[in-house]
């Protein structure tokens, strides 16, 4: 039977530029039909119309993260938690309560995530010889807080036969003692030599129970959208494909997935042969664009740049490709019908795929070649992705962690141009939210509360980090609901309570335009509608 549904009395913050707010809203199907007064919408309905009174309550349209990695997320639930770790005895007491209740979910592997040097009172690496301390005979593999660094033992290291003769590979780098001994500390590309060792999930029935587990702590979130890059966290990605295929026929994907498909050249090749092509799919599974990492992160001092890393002279970070190469790959993928969506953290990455950019796209429009991350820029950077029509897609939570070691990476010089957001669409540049998640929550909230006030989770600094850069709260919102939506080539239906659009959309338990921007961070998510349909009551 088609949904035919009137809420009535609510505070709706439409996101649509011609009429901003209304008390009612009609959904009809999985659309909305009618947007505007309680008198006004009320005039449509019938004896087959439900009406529901929404007492005031706010209403938003569904959130849309524009980058995540859905499976990694799950994923990072059956992992040791390091996020909260201060120190090397932390992340060591961790572990062992970990092992307390191991049901060996990765095999014999102990795997963990989080861990961040930056918070540590002794600021050193868990290299092999602490982590051997802790457990010798089961390998160990724990990921930095950005992913692009792992830290593993010896055990690890000789499952994986990383040893001294074994050469960095192309992209990536093994640490090193002075005799030339892996440390335990991998970088890159570096670190797929041991995590490709892990036995993770590749039952299609577990990779989908891990999908709907994602989905449901999205949805709490009020999370109606998700663009997730997936290919590479549970072996190759036909399994992946398949598992999604499966939950969308079965109808088990409640909410809109549009894929992100990081492939290797030799990958892409292959997949071409697939036919497949940016915005094929449904409203609910959609094939999105190639995703390619080209440099590393900030953190772990991989991401490329174009002068070196403060007091550090002879390090700029790592191209994870020639330009030649890097080129081949974007060119083999764009003629072929696949948007392209980057990894550039780094001026200097970025300024490598604004110049292959160039010249792929030079003399043509709604390419919408995405570049994602974008954090160390200047204003040139943020010119030429104006010129080229190149989409931000930005993740604001970075900036509450990454704020306390900027000016130890790159200095006050190039940390004032970074992070600009507010420079950004002041020049034109289209800006997408996401969270990277599992690398940041994906509480779109908590990304909100960071663009806005420019302060990290503990209310500081005071003023905000360069608060000329804050997004006012419109701004803000509207990059996880419209901005992302334009980023998938889906405005026209989604990111917004207008006529003709999904009925996508949430209830908060506050309303986010009259509360303090400091509160923005507890909002909670009262219900979650996708489709019309009711996906998520708490």
């Amino acid at each position: 039977m088609e949904n035919n549904t009137i809420y009535i009395n609510g505070n709706i913050i439409t996101m649509d530029d011609e009429q901003p707010k209304a008390e009612a809203i009609y959904v009809k199907g999985d659309s909305f039909y009618r947007v505007g007064s309680v008198k006004e919408v009320m005039s449509y309905s019938d004896d087959n119309t439900r009406v529901i009174d929404l007492k005031n309550q706010t209403v938003l349209p569904g959130m849309n993260d524009s980058h995540m990695h859905l499976i990694s997320y799950a994923l990072s639930t059956k992992k040791v938690d390091l996020r909260h770790c201060k120190s090397l005895e932390d992340i060591k007491n961790s572990i062992n309560e970990y092992l307390k209740k191991d049901e060996f979910f990765f095999g014999d592997w102990i795997v963990g995530h989080g861990w961040n040097d930056e918070d540590f009172k002794d600021r050193g690496y868990p290299i092999a010889e602490f982590l051997d301390e802790i457990c010798r005979d089961r390998p160990i593999y724990l990921s930095r807080a950005c992913y692009h660094i792992a830290a593993v033992n010896t055990k690890a290291l000789e499952l994986a036969n990383i040893n001294r003769k074994t050469l960095d590979p192309d992209g990536g780098k093994i640490d090193r003692d002075n005799a030339g001994n892996p440390t335990g500390i991998l970088r890159e590309n570096a670190l797929l030599l041991a995590y490709n060792t892990i036995p993770m999930p590749k039952d299609i029935k577990q990779i989908k129970e891990l999908i709907k587990a994602g989905i449901n702590d999205a949805l709490k979130m009020g999370l109606t959208s998700i663009q997730t890059d997936d290919f590479k966290h549970v072996g190759g990605y036909e399994k992946v494909l398949k598992a999604y295929k499966e939950l969308e026929k079965e109808g088990e994907l409640d909410l809109r997935l549009n894929l992100q498909m990081l492939l290797y050249l030799e990958e892409l090749e292959g997949f071409l042969k697939l036919g497949i092509i940016t915005g094929e799919g449904s409203n609910i599974l959609k094939y999105g664009p190639l995703k390619v990492l080209a440099d590393g992160s900030l953190g772990g001092k991989t991401a490329a740049l174009e002068n070196p890393y403060e007091e550090d002279e002879d390090n700029y970070g790592i191209l994870i490709y020639e330009s030649e190469k890097l080129e081949a790959l974007l060119k083999l993928a764009s003629d072929n019908g696949l948007q392209l969506a980057v990894h550039a953290i780094g001026d200097g990455a970025m300024n490598q795929l604004l110049t292959i950019y160039d010249k792929l796209y030079k003399n043509k429009k709604q390419h919408r070649a995405r570049l994602i991350h974008c954090q160390i820029t200047n204003p040139k950077i943020i010119s030429k992705m104006k010129n080229l029509e190149v989409i931000a897609d930005i993740q604001p939570s970075f900036l509450m962690t990454d704020m306390k070691m900027l000016f130890d990476r790159i200095g006050e010089g190039r940390a004032k141009d970074s992070y600009s957001w507010k420079s950004m669409l002041k020049n034109g540049v289209v800006v997408a939210g996401g969270s990277d998640s599992p690398i940041e929550s994906f509480n779109p909230f908590l990304g909100i509360y960071a663009a806005v006030t420019r302060k990290d989770m503990e209310e500081k600094p005071e003023g905000g980090w360069y608060p000329e850069e804050s997004l006012t709260l419109e701004e803000a919102i509207k990059i996880y609901t419209v901005g992302s939506s334009y980023a998938s080539f889906e405005e026209n239906y989604k990111g917004k309570i207008k006529e003709g659009h999904l009925a996508d959309f949430i209830v908060l338990d506050r309303d986010i335009s009259k509360i303090s921007p400091l509160d923005i961070k507890n909002i909670k998510v009262k219900a979650t509608y996708v489709g019309g349909v009711e996906k998520y009551r708490g």
